[in-house]
């Protein structure tokens, strides 16, 4: 008995052996399998300290304890009285191994304090597992305090886009410790007495913020007081000055570094009331359209000028807004040898003006080369003058005179008011040059001959070519190479001739006509009168003298188109037949035509016949023989076949009937209604 109970109780110690051992492996394997805790999103650094004005940045990281992470979103709440968010940028958390990744969101809502971002891992099916920075985030510390970064709405998922539970979330704070910038001064005058109540106002042009300074009835001080959240090394501060007058000033300043670290500085102030003073009013580069009046200012300001063509009446302004000291304003478009009257204004910055007493000037005159014109029978010569006009201090020219050289010649070129002349006549090429200049005198000034030139025609009648001046050179007598602007007045040679034009074929249709006796020409009250001119050069007008039938002594004909019939449409006053005899004469109507050279021509006439109108018969009077010869030309009766219809339509409707018979009858009886023969 004694045996078994050893044996029992051997066996109760060994099993407690035992189990120890197994509860020891147990926890030995347990350490060495992967540890099953969640992923952890924190924001780094967990706290920080900062001043005001501070920029600083904070990073979301995720450390993925061992899961595969496919995506990850979060907002971060702010207090945004404290800080301001200004930028969000994704890390490389879930692309640092090369894949491609898309940015689902990234917000930045300053005026709730929420900063929001979201990415995700594309193309491949497996996450990542090591930890990294998911985005960074920078704020500017606005205001003092502490402030809590907590982040909400986070979502971990899986490679499947299975959201992972229980992420484990590390929130961050800030303390933000105060800073302040103080900028202060005095305003005063340009005269140095002091400004009072000034109105200050400063604004940061980097940021649009405005400050309105502190002042007081009884001082010319300003004050701001305003800290680094609004005041940045670099910043450009813009002053904007004024008294309560209505005069003002402005001045722009940048902020330095040294100004940041000794919290501010002092900038004192002038508003300008002096006006600047114009000195060195002149008058340079005058020309015959342009003028260039330059002067000084005693500071900065802009140039006005104004002016006209009468004294005290300034029509016309310019006005440069740049501020300089040095001005210089140039007119344009003026009147040739024309007196101007002007002043100059100038304004500085603080609106403070000045202007000059009256001054004037005189644009030069035209200067002009011309050559006149020449007219010459064949192989006859002439000689002209080329002329400067309006010159002032000339003292060398160099000319081109070109021409058709089968039209003219140049056989000759003398004769110059310069000292030294000489020239070059090439006919072949139809070109003379000539040039001059002053040796032992000053320059020569007025109406100037540059040369006489002496011309021949060589071309038949009717010919004419340009004389056509080009200025090679035209320059001032001085020791300066200044050149001279001027203008060419061009000349016409023509080659004349003295035969009159050739006037043939005078003929009126009809030959005769009614007297127009109630002074409305109609059918058969006109005729057409043509004559046929010609000329070897060109005709320049036919005129025909119409007095004897109640027109113009010299009424101008109409060259017909594509023709050389000249052609005029006519009719006769009353009391213009001429009768006589029992028959009436025809008028001879002189034909006078002119060429182009002033030729003419008056040797021919064209022979109109004019007859009472009703005296059909044409004996020179009207009377009943009249209307027996009109009733038994209509009704055909031999020996009367012959009769001026136009005569015989005496009611007006343009067409002969017995009508006209019973009207011109009528007429002659004097009876009532039928006094006007039409």
């Amino acid at each position: 008995m004694n045996s078994k109970i050893d044996i029992s109780g051997t066996s109760k110690k060994g099993l407690k052996m035992r189990l120890l051992l197994i509860v020891a492996i147990a926890l030995l394997c347990a350490f060495m399998q992967p540890s099953l805790a969640a992923p952890v999103i924190s924001i780094e650094p967990s706290h920080q300290n900062v001043l005001q004005g501070d920029v600083f940045t904070v990073n979301i990281t995720v450390d993925p304890a061992g899961d595969e992470i496919m995506g990850a979103q979060y907002d971060l709440y702010f207090n945004n009285m404290l800080l301001n968010a200004t930028e969000q940028i994704g890390g490389d958390f879930l692309s640092h191994d090369g894949a491609p990744t898309m940015v689902v969101t990234n917000e930045i809502n300053n005026t709730i304090g929420l900063v929001g971002y979201g990415e995700m891992r594309m193309g491949v099916d497996y996450g990542v597992t090591s930890p990294g920075v998911l985005a960074t985030i920078t704020f500017k510390a606005m205001e003092p305090g502490t402030d809590n970064l907590t982040l909400s709405n986070i979502i971990i998922s899986d490679p499947l886009g299975v959201q992972i539970p229980d992420v484990l979330v590390n929130n961050s704070t800030v303390k933000i410790n105060g800073t302040y910038f103080d900028i202060s001064g005095f305003v005063d005058y340009s005269d140095v007495s002091p400004v009072n109540y000034p109105n200050v106002t400063i604004t940061n042009l980097n940021t649009s913020e405005i400050f309105i300074a502190e002042t007081n009835e009884s001082s010319n001080y300003y004050y701001l007081s305003t800290n680094f959240a609004h005041i940045s090394q670099g910043n450009i501060l813009h002053f904007n000055t004024s008294d309560r007058k209505g005069n003002s000033t402005e001045l722009e300043h940048r902020v330095t570094q040294e100004e940041m670290e000794a919290n501010g500085f002092m900038q004192n102030l002038t508003i300008d009331i002096t006006p600047p003073v114009i000195t060195n009013i002149i008058v340079a580069s005058i020309t015959k359209d342009s003028a260039t009046i330059s002067w000084e200012t005693s500071e900065l300001s802009d140039s006005m000028l104004k002016y006209g063509t009468q004294p005290g009446n300034y029509t016309e302004t310019v006005h440069n807004t740049s501020y300089v000291m040095y001005h210089s304003i140039i007119l344009t478009d003026l009147i040739p040898d024309t007196t101007y009257y002007y002043v100059v204004n100038s304004t500085d910055p603080s609106d403070n003006s000045a202007q000059s007493t009256e001054h004037n000037f005189t644009t030069f005159p035209v200067i002009i080369i011309s050559i006149g014109d020449v007219s010459l029978i064949t192989g006859e010569n002439a000689t002209i003058p080329i002329l400067i006009h309006n010159i002032t201090n000339v003292g060398i020219v160099d000319i081109l005179l070109s021409y058709n050289q089968s039209v003219v010649h140049v056989i000759n070129v003398n004769d110059s008011d310069f000292n030294f002349m000489d020239s070059t006549i090439d006919n072949s090429l139809g070109t003379t040059r000539i040039g001059a200049y002053q040796i032992s005198s000053p320059g020569l000034n007025g109406e100037v001959k540059l040369a006489d030139i002496t011309l021949q025609s060589v071309s038949d009648g009717g010919e004419t070519c340009a004389l056509n001046l080009t200025i090679n050179e035209l320059k001032e007598a001085g020791p300066e190479e200044i050149s001279i602007p001027a203008i060419t007045f061009n000349g016409t040679f023509a080659v004349t001739e003295l035969t009159p034009p050739s006037v043939i074929n005078p003929i009126a249709n009809p030959l005769s006509i009614p007297e127009d006796t109630d002074f409305d020409p109609k059918w058969g009250e006109t005729s057409q009168l043509n004559v046929t001119v010609m000329d070897e050069s060109r005709v320049a007008n036919v005129t025909i003298n119409l007095s004897a039938i109640g027109g113009f002594p010299n009424r101008p004909m109409t060259r017909i188109s594509g023709t050389d019939i000249w052609s005029v449409a006519v009719n006769a006053s009353v009391g213009t037949a001429i009768c006589y005899n029992g028959s009436c004469l025809p008028h001879n109507l002189a034909v006078c035509a002119t060429d182009v050279f002033g030729n003419m021509n008056t040797s021919a006439s064209i022979q109109l016949r004019v007859i009472l109108n009703g005296d059909v018969s044409e004996n020179g009077e009207v009377t009943l023989y009249d209307d027996m010869y009109l009733a038994k030309h209509m009704l055909g009766k031999p020996g009367f076949e012959t009769m001026n219809e136009g005569v015989g339509e005496v009611s007006g409707n343009e067409d002969l009937t017995l009508y006209d018979a019973m009207y011109l009858a009528k007429h002659v009886m004097g009876e009532s209604g039928f006094e006007v023969l039409h």
